[in-house]
């Protein structure tokens, strides 16, 4: 039913087929629907307000679209998901602002429904490149407490051998950081390199030592000064099959739109029929060239 849902401006826009330098649609006299007085509106008309849609705009109807063909994608649940969130905001008392916005809350809803679709997206790239970002990711699943003197460090890797668990131990030394057990992964900026070094150096598994990363500052006299982070990380599994669900997941979150633009409009080989549109997103999109 879902490949049925395909809107009229993603078949309008562009077809599985090579760019080529037309002015309109094919059967662009074709009359889509009559308005009021019997006056008709055809596909070159539609057509044309199309093309002034932004590139964003486009590129996300396109999207959109591609995500509804796809079966393993649950409408139901991102229908509820989607009708929870609109309800949060009303109960939150933004119920006039959505409709002075967007017209109604139902627009609001069809609106966030579409950013999910999009968002699934990300779940199916993640799935589809799955071994290709595993070997670039390098993924991990631990726990990572974060603590400000080496003594609060040593002291978490004590309690934890002797029986705390890991997320307590951090938590009664006043670990700088929940230790929620999550994956992480190699690409990740927000790890200390320090981190990602000890965990590319060597496949322990278990709590290891303490790991110290350094920050220096410069003041405005020229002066230095270094302040120092200790980490201890408790890694739970190297084996990405045991966590495959969570790594998707983590990508999913990750990946950029551009990203998802490219891989699909290759992999379902848009082009587009209408040489201005064709410039206008090729320019913007290597692999429509």
């Amino acid at each position: 039913m879902k490949k049925l849902l395909i809107v009229l401006s993603l078949v309008l826009l562009c077809a599985c087929s090579s760019a080529g330098n037309y002015s309109y649609p094919q059967n662009k006299d074709e009359v889509l629907f009559k308005g009021p007085n019997n006056v008709s509106y055809t596909k070159n008309e539609l057509y044309k307000s199309l093309k002034l849609t932004s590139q964003s705009a486009i590129t996300s109807n396109i999207l959109k679209n591609i995500a509804l063909s796809y079966d393993e994608i649950n409408m139901e649940d991102l229908e509820k998901e989607a009708q929870d969130f609109v309800d949060e905001y009303v109960e939150m008392g933004y119920e006039s602002y959505i409709i002075s916005y967007y017209g109604s809350l139902e627009n609001y809803k069809k609106s966030y429904i579409e950013s999910l679709l999009i968002h699934e997206l990300s779940h199916i790239y993640a799935e589809n490149n799955f071994d290709s970002l595993v070997n670039e990711n390098k993924p991990v699943k631990m726990q990572m407490a974060s603590f400000s003197t080496v003594e609060e460090a040593q002291k978490c890797i004590d309690d934890f051998n002797n029986g705390s668990t890991f997320d307590m131990a951090a938590v009664n030394n006043n670990s700088l950081t929940t230790a929620e057990s999550q994956v992480y992964s190699d690409t990740d900026t927000s790890i200390a390199f320090e981190v990602k070094q000890y965990l590319n150096e060597t496949d322990t598994l278990g709590v290891s030592s303490i790991i110290t990363h350094s920050d220096v500052t410069t003041a405005a006299d020229g002066s230095t000064s270094e302040n120092n982070t200790y980490y201890v990380l408790n890694v739970e599994s190297r084996n990405v099959e045991d966590f495959k669900e969570d790594f998707i997941h983590l990508i999913g979150e990750k990946v950029t739109t551009e990203t998802l633009q490219n891989y699909f409009f290759e992999k379902h080989d848009i082009k587009f029929y209408d040489q201005d549109l064709y410039e206008l997103m090729s320019s913007a999109f290597e692999v429509l060239k």
